[in-house]
């Protein structure tokens, strides 16, 4: 007779097919890329008066993701791409500095034209890459934020 108990449901981390890009409409984790697609998309074209901290840190996601691909794949480092990083890296940081100084996100339209340009081109790349790639880039940098927490905290 077996002892009846509530079974512990394990969810596996999201994996995806080897190989297949993350934007591809046959990946499982389609929905889920799109939507933080649209979501990265959607904080660049808001004006930056309408910013809240936790979407100028999911730019900066996105942009140490990239950094993370960029440094474990060779193949990626186009010099287009680093120029295209180091430009979202550079309107990212004025962007914590005026919000330091003055208590508000502000970007100059030059600024926000270049911000608006580079996440577009970053994302439609990041589309292109395999799933198993992306997830474990994230995680590198989820370890590498844990740790930057962790450090702060002690």
């Amino acid at each position: 007779m077996r002892k009846r108990t509530h079974r512990k449901v394990w969810q596996l981390p999201p994996q995806g097919i080897p190989g297949l890009p993350v934007g591809s409409p046959m990946s499982p984790l389609a929905d889920h890329c799109q939507t933080r697609s649209l979501k990265r998309m959607l904080t660049a074209d808001r004006p930056p008066s309408e910013w809240v901290p936790r979407d100028v840190n999911e730019l900066i996601y996105l942009s140490n993701t990239v950094a993370k691909l960029v440094k474990r794949y060779p193949e990626y480092a186009t010099a287009d791409r680093l120029a295209i990083g180091r430009e979202l890296q550079g309107v990212l940081s004025e962007a914590k500095r005026r919000r330091r100084e003055h208590g508000h996100y502000g970007l100059t339209g030059g600024e926000w034209t270049a911000l608006r340009r580079t996440v577009a081109t970053l994302q439609s790349w990041l589309e292109t890459v395999p799933t198993q790639r992306i997830f474990a880039a994230e995680m590198e940098v989820d370890r590498a934020m844990v740790a930057d927490d962790l450090g702060k905290a002690a």
